[in-house]
């Protein structure tokens, strides 16, 4: 299928803007252990911002993408303190609590349409550039630039000594509080990131569709950011982004053949999740799958940042 076809771009899109997201829900889930149910909070807080930012206080569109993106950094980071006091399943509970929170808050705002939301977005002016972002090739090559800046900020986090740190608190956290480290503010910064991606998604979304609405932030789309990475493969770079493409691209395939394409759907989750435990990224890698279960490279790599 060509890229020039407008079902491809529309697709693609899906997949960049997915990825986004769920790459930033990667860094928590497969590089620090913990698991993060209500992360989909962001991405509407995100998309709520630009849209209260350009549609009702006409904050220029080059201001008001990173000018939301700013406003949910700050708001993280109270989150983040209040959810990192928690492990394990209190840890999911809690972000999923935050969730239904920010979601309720929605839903009962009038200014931003309650239920139905608000339309009429914009775009990007890309008009010094001679192009129109309402073009679908030119909105997708907007899209895959600000994906491909974010992924190379990913990649130099988790390359970095405070990305070996997520690893070993992932690893054994009580090991790497004796060292020294301040494991708290390690996970408060991972779950910052990780909400600035989804931010950064959120806001990519509404200049996609024209328009946000609560569901942006229910707990099923942070589930299904949990299910992405699963199936791309956790603990590897670019296993949301593989992820968000093998389930966007199913679940369209699905929804073609059959009606009740959410039945096998579930069943084709089922099998990954039963026979691909590191998903398709460790299928394809197994030396590095082995290399990182061993458990021993991350406690060099702490030595080293030390």
């Amino acid at each position: 299928m060509s890229l020039t076809n407008s079902y491809a771009t529309t697709l693609a899109i899906e997949i960049l803007i997915a990825g986004v997201f769920v790459s930033g829900v990667n860094l928590l889930l497969g590089y620090t252990g913990l698991v993060p149910l209500g992360n989909a909070m962001f991405v509407g807080l995100g998309a709520y911002g630009y849209a209260v930012l350009t549609k009702l206080l006409d904050v220029p569109i080059w201001a008001a993408f990173p000018l939301a993106v700013l406003i949910v950094l700050l708001l993280s980071v109270i989150v983040g303190f209040i959810c990192t006091r928690t492990r394990e399943v209190e840890f999911l509970l809690i972000t999923l609590a935050f969730c239904q929170m920010f979601y309720g808050l929605a839903v009962k705002s009038k200014p931003t349409g309650g239920t139905d939301g608000l339309t009429g977005l914009s775009r990007p002016d890309l008009g010094w550039l001679g192009v129109s972002a309402d073009a679908p090739l030119v909105f997708y090559a907007y899209v895959a630039v600000v994906a491909a800046v974010m992924l190379f900020l990913l990649w130099r986090i988790v390359r970095s000594p405070f990305g070996s740190v997520l690893v070993g608190i992932r690893e054994n956290e009580r090991r790497v509080q004796a060292m020294g480290y301040g494991v708290t503010y390690y996970k408060v910064g991972a779950f910052v990131i990780a909400a600035v991606f989804a931010a950064v998604s959120g806001v990519l979304s509404a200049q996609y569709s024209y328009f946000v609405n609560p569901e942006m932030m229910t707990w099923q789309v942070g589930g299904e950011a949990v299910l992405m990475v699963i199936i791309g493969g956790r603990r590897y770079l670019f296993g949301g982004l593989v992820g968000a493409a093998i389930f966007i691209l199913a679940k369209q395939g699905l929804s073609m053949l059959t009606e009740n394409y959410l039945i096998f759907f579930g069943l084709f989750f089922m099998l990954v999740v039963v026979f691909l435990q590191d998903g398709v990224l460790g299928l394809l890698d197994s030396k590095q799958t082995s290399h990182r279960k061993d458990g021993k490279w991350w406690k060099t790599r702490l030595k080293s940042a030390a």
